[in-house]
């Protein structure tokens, strides 16, 4: 019977410092003063929506099921344990706290790992809600000029989004910046492109407009090699949700900074045409290519 008392106490333990250890970070996270730029919006489902979501379901509960059957003999085998340990004759030794070190070390490690992985996974979904409004939005240009692919598979990476307009092929990398809450001169969600850094308003990042050059680069060298000629290709950046600052310095810069929003993404089919038809739809073909096969 102590046996059984003290197996179902260790659970119970267990159980509840998890529950008490993940509010308490939950509402510590909720706390912070920055919130999505998406805040509020409506994005309409993707095709499938409703079955990619239940295709998560089914691998969070694979997953679960398959945590089970490992555990399955390790819990029996502690249950086993206890109902053999005589607990009236047994002491608790300096040598036994090593134990309870050892749990509290795990129990902490655990709660290390779940906090890396929700702000991995907070980072995850922020950029898979702007990818998707800017995709779902970037979709208003397809027409008898422009063609547009997603998600572009590429050698170590990826390219968020492509639009082949009669101007000029177009490498698209949407980023999704948390904002502060607000401020008394709206100036929380504006952001400056001054031609070679973002400035956010309360700091500077230089690092996407280096990776939408180098993508650009690869996407330019790669439909160089494939379809045989020069191919323009223009780095951008999508920011859905925020404001467009742009100096005179960024009017210059071979990298369009852009929202999204509205009829913010309308620039990608002005000026004069570079890319007949034939040539977009050669661009589109070596687009193609990129994607893998469906297999069974």
């Amino acid at each position: 019977m102590t046996g059984n008392f003290v197996m179902i106490c260790s659970f119970v333990l267990s159980l509840l410092l998890m529950i008490i250890g993940i509010l308490a970070f939950k509402y510590w996270r909720r706390r912070e003063a920055r919130r999505s730029p998406l805040h509020g919006k409506k994005l309409a489902n993707l095709p499938g929506q409703q079955l990619a979501t239940r295709i998560n379901d089914h691998g969070d509960n694979l997953l679960l099921a398959g945590i089970v059957m490992y555990l399955s003999f390790p819990a029996m085998l502690f249950a086993w344990a206890t109902t053999r340990v005589q607990w009236e004759t047994a002491h608790f030794g300096t040598a036994d706290w090593l134990f309870v070190i050892g749990a509290i070390c795990l129990f902490a490690f655990g709660m290390w790992r779940y906090a890396v992985h929700w702000d991995a996974r907070t980072r995850a979904r922020d950029g898979l809600v702007a990818e998707q409004m800017t995709g779902q939005l970037l979709n208003r240009l397809i027409g008898p000029d422009s063609i547009v692919a997603h998600d572009l598979p590429c050698e170590g990476f990826n390219i968020d989004h492509i639009v082949i307009a009669p101007r000029a092929v177009y490498a698209v990398e949407t980023k999704s910046f948390r904002k502060p809450r607000g401020s008394a001169n709206d100036s929380h969600y504006k952001v400056t492109f001054d031609g070679e850094a973002l400035r956010f308003p309360d700091w500077r990042d230089e690092a996407p407009i280096t990776q939408a050059r180098r993508q650009a680069k690869w996407l330019a060298r790669y439909l160089s090699e494939s379809l045989g000629r020069e191919i323009p290709v223009t780095p951008a950046i999508a920011l859905p949700g925020w404001w467009i600052d742009r100096t005179e310095e960024s009017k210059r810069s071979d990298v369009r900074v852009f929202t999204p929003m509205g009829k913010g993404a309308d620039f990608l089919l002005a000026g004069q045409e570079v890319l007949d038809d034939s040539t977009r739809t050669l661009v589109a073909q070596a687009v193609a290519l990129r994607y893998p096969a469906i297999e069974n």
